[in-house]
């Protein structure tokens, strides 16, 4: 039976007296800090990476990108110095990776590039290790959440309190895993927050004067309008639309919020289909507007379904759909670590599963700002 050894000793020995010289050259900084930055990050990476595996029942298609990843050696160095498989990184970390490299530029004194650059040969190490063990392991061997839950103790250990420590409150025990170990998926009381947020968008157009230019006059009782983002394009929009309420929300002081979700309400799928339909293409298209003119900020998709007879077909095909409008709006321009991806399946649905009609409202993307 194929049981690699400990995982954090399998670390420190990639990163070796050669790759720490190296490093050394090229970003210019002590190699005994380097050493200190890597070892700490890979454990941060692998105690997020069984975090992720805890909350994800449906994790295959992470567990075929890792399977995918070759062993880390010295030839890699310079392709893991650029941006390596930041997929996988934005799927352990999420929208953290920016708050936890900053932590380390705080604490070892960092250039943020340099420090950006170690954070991508310390995934391009821990990926590589977690992708052999996938490749090497027999039907024998535990599971590599299993694998992982062993060494909890090791990594634990391994982890930089020391930097960690400064924001105590950055990676708090998230209270939605429950003991079996599912993630709740956010709850949400959509219309209550439309209403609301109408109410804010008359309050904030009137105290504060936000550039939107005067509604359209076709009709006397129209409320399409022209809205004025940050980099002076302007959308045709509904006051009352989905798109209207995100910039308006993304302008304003309000925090982000794990509760705060948009229904992308024209994005939709047929039935037991991955695709967008082209009615989609319209408000994908004012997403990725709105996302070039904020470039500071960063989303999550959540994927769900209809209702089925196989919840675990409704997670998988969430996942799916959740990653085609992340891969759609990747193609179109925008960042991938801007964009995380979750499916629920058909949990928390916006109407009974009774009619066709109400089926397509609930194969939807919600969207949830978590940077801006």
């Amino acid at each position: 039976m194929y049981q690699m050894g400990n995982v954090i000793n399998q670390q420190m020995a990639a990163i070796s007296p050669q790759v720490l010289t190296v490093l050394e050259q090229k970003l210019v900084t002590a190699k005994e800090k380097i050493a200190l930055c890597l070892n700490g990050m890979g454990a941060l990476i692998l105690q997020k990476t069984r975090d992720y595996l805890h909350r994800n029942d449906n994790s295959l298609r992470f567990r075929q990108l890792v399977g995918r990843t070759p062993p880390f050696e010295l030839r890699f160095l310079d392709e893991a110095l650029g941006k390596f498989s930041p997929a996988l990184l934005t799927m352990v970390l999420g929208h953290k990776v920016k708050r936890l490299t900053q932590l380390f530029v705080s604490f070892y004194v960092l250039e943020k590039q340099v420090a950006e650059r170690l954070f991508s040969v310390a995934s391009a190490v821990v990926f590589g290790l977690l992708g052999e063990y996938l490749r090497q392991r027999s039907l024998q061997s535990p599971s590599l959440k299993g694998w992982l839950e062993w060494q909890l103790p090791q990594i634990a250990a391994a982890q930089p309190t020391a930097v960690l420590n400064q924001l105590p409150a950055l990676i708090p025990a998230d209270p939605a895993v429950s003991r079996t170990g599912s993630l709740a998926p956010p709850k949400r009381r959509i219309w209550p927050w439309l209403m609301l947020a109408l109410l804010l968008v008359s309050l904030l157009f009137s105290l504060r004067g936000f550039s939107v230019l005067q509604p359209m006059q076709a009709s006397g009782q129209s409320d399409v309008t022209y809205r004025r983002l940050a980099d002076g394009k302007q959308l045709l929009l509904s006051q009352r639309s989905v798109e209207n309420l995100l910039i308006t929300y993304i302008e304003s002081n309000a925090p982000t919020s794990e509760k705060r979700w948009f229904t992308l309400d024209r994005l939709q799928f047929d039935t037991n289909r991955t695709e967008l339909t082209p009615a989609s293409q319209e408000q994908l298209r004012n997403i990725v507007d709105i996302l070039r003119a904020y470039p500071d900020v960063e989303i999550q998709l959540g994927g769900y379904t209809d209702k089925s007879a196989n919840e675990q077909m409704d997670r998988r095909l969430s996942q799916d759909r959740a990653d085609a409008v992340r891969m759609a709006l990747v193609k179109m321009g925008i960042g991938e670590s801007r964009i995380s991806a979750e499916g629920y399946g058909s949990a928390y649905p916006l109407v009974p599963n009774d009619s066709e009609a109400n089926r397509v409202k609930n194969r939807r993307i919600d969207l949830r700002v978590v940077e801006k």
